[in-house]
């Protein structure tokens, strides 16, 4: 009997390690080798290779764009304005312009230098501002208490002039003196944009021989 129970155990065991090793072919197939042969397929993996000298370079950022403004140029008649226009494109590609029709404010701010006692002593004045790199000045040569005045410029609002006034007196410019006057030509307008340190010097440049032109805010005309 002993000898009968030590045989089944024996046979058993031996079943047992056929089941095992599979090769009856009922393995379970949750097992953990078969598992991992399904989580592993080489055809699905992808290899991604990176340059080092890349990795530490930077996202390509977009280049700074120059802070861009509007500005108006104000006073003058149409035929004068159109005049205008075609020299500012000739002489400034580097700025858009194109003319309005709105009117103008009803006072403007004039930055100028007080009359001279004749044309001598204001043409001298005038080589004085060339030399100290003020190209927008214009001598007042008509009939009337402005007569051999300077010019330096006519704003629409006291902001603008105010700043231009103390840029001049950076400049050297010490005699400038600001002046609310009344605006009697509400003519054309002729608008530029660009970049904002190139309007803010090439404008009164180019209006500098205009004594009646003004420079303002685009805004203020609308």
């Amino acid at each position: 009997m002993l000898r009968l129970i030590v045989l089944l155990l024996i046979l058993a065991n031996l079943l047992f390690l056929v089941w095992a090793q599979g090769w009856l072919g009922t393995r379970d197939e949750g097992r953990e080798p078969q598992r991992l042969s399904k989580q592993i397929d080489p055809e699905k993996l992808q290899t991604t290779i990176v340059d080092p000298q890349l990795a530490d370079q930077p996202a390509d950022q977009p280049a700074d764009q120059p802070a861009e403004s509007c500005r108006l140029v104000r006073g003058l008649a149409p035929n004068d304005m159109q005049r205008l226009l075609l020299l500012a494109q000739e002489k400034f590609p580097n700025l858009r312009f194109a003319l309005k029709n709105r009117e103008t404010p009803s006072h403007l701010y004039w930055v100028f230098i007080p009359p001279q006692p004749n044309k001598f002593m204001a043409e001298r004045k005038l080589i004085e501002l060339k030399n100290l790199a003020v190209t927008n000045a214009a001598m007042i040569q008509d009939e009337g208490q402005d007569k051999y005045a300077i010019s330096l410029g006519l704003f629409d609002t006291e902001q603008l002039a105010g700043a231009y006034l103390q840029d001049l007196q950076k400049r050297g410019v010490k005699s400038a003196k600001l002046q609310v006057r009344e605006n009697l030509l509400d003519k054309a307008q002729l608008e530029a944009r660009g970049p904002t340190d190139i309007l803010a010097r090439q404008l009164p440049e180019l209006i500098g021989a205009q004594p009646s032109a003004s420079l303002g805010d685009c805004s203020a005309g609308r």
